[in-house]
């Protein structure tokens, strides 16, 4: 009777299990991260008034690789790089609809 409940557990458990977390971006991918999410931040700038310029993005791509090396979770990036379209980059914004 143990060893039913046992298999039981075990297999219910099976079909619940959390999927593993995504793994972090590596300092590679703050580039491809920048271009994938620049036509949403160039809009994102343009509503607060601002010009999105070469030298904001070597800046950000030099942030970026240095929150990778310092460990930083980097939730935004890789919310951008999973991202199937232009909606679901924007989504990965949270400021993107209060501007809207």
């Amino acid at each position: 009777m143990k060893l039913a409940l046992v298999c039981v557990v075990l297999v219910g458990c099976q079909g619940k299990s959390t999927p593993p977390p995504k793994p972090a971006i590596t300092a590679a991918d703050c580039g491809a991260f920048l271009t994938k999410a620049r036509p949403t931040i160039e809009d994102l700038a343009k509503r607060t008034g601002m010009t999105y310029t070469k030298s904001i993005e070597d800046n950000a791509l030099k942030d970026c690789v240095a929150d990778v090396a310092a460990g930083k979770p980097m939730v935004l990036p890789r919310c951008v790089l999973d991202a199937q379209n232009e909606a679901a980059v924007r989504i990965c914004f949270p400021a993107y609809d209060a501007l809207t």
